[in-house]
């Protein structure tokens, strides 16, 4: 089954009405993760080279309102924390966390920045309790990676918690079998070596008695009547 850990979505700064939303997040979300540090919805020039997209940026911003500067400012900052967010997760997580999308708001500027985002981390239980038990740590460490772990992150750090404990309750309990089953096994053997060795000392007690019997009854014989006339 799996999970999916987020950072949180809410984001709301007034906007200034020039036809856009205030506040609200776009509803379009990345099919996989983004990369940069926001998308471009505006149409620019294919022959605009690099030197050129800072001016024509900078001549943007510089048309802006103090409350538009101060709420694309704003946005910015958000869109670096929620990459970074959803970074620390997939870093930590290795291949138990996957995928990675996220929700967007234009900004005064017309770029679109990400005000939050998710990632899916896979919860299924090992093939082992030895192994559950690793991969709950490593769910645990992942879902507390971020600087800033979200409400939702705490919760799957909890149930990774729940389930590194079960695993080892498992594991103590076939450990514990495994003892008993080493102490029976020994008193068994002990149990056959000594019915082994009373076994044994019994035949040669027998013998040891036979052999005075034999011996006691050659040094008692009557003396042969030839060695008496002799």
């Amino acid at each position: 089954m799996g999970l999916s850990i987020a950072s949180v979505t809410a984001f709301s700064h007034g906007m200034s009405a020039q036809g856009r939303t205030s506040g609200q997040a776009d509803p379009e979300k990345a099919a996989g993760q983004a990369t940069g540090s926001a998308v471009n919805d505006t149409d620019t020039s294919s022959t605009e080279t690099v030197t050129e997209r800072p001016v024509r940026e900078a001549q943007q911003t510089s048309r802006l309102t103090p409350e538009e500067q101060q709420q694309l400012a704003d946005l910015q900052q958000r869109d670096r924390e929620v990459k970074a967010h959803e970074l620390a997760h997939k870093s930590a997580g290795g291949q138990y966390v996957t995928g990675g999308s996220f929700t967007y708001q234009t900004g005064p500027d017309g770029r679109r920045y990400a005000i939050g985002g998710e990632v899916t981390i896979d919860s299924s239980s090992g093939s082992t309790p030895e192994e559950t038990l690793r991969k709950a740590e490593v769910i645990r460490r992942a879902a507390l990676a971020p600087a800033d772990p979200s409400a939702q992150d705490y919760r799957v750090a909890s149930q990774a918690s729940m389930v590194a404990a079960e695993a080892r309750s498992e594991i103590g309990a076939e450990r514990r079998e495994e003892l008993q089953q080493q102490r029976e096994a020994a008193q068994e053997q002990e149990a056959e070596e000594a019915n082994a060795e009373q076994g044994i000392l019994p035949n040669n007690q027998r013998a040891i008695t036979s052999f005075e019997a034999i011996a006691g009854s050659s040094l008692q014989s009557n003396p042969d009547p030839i060695d008496e006339i002799v």
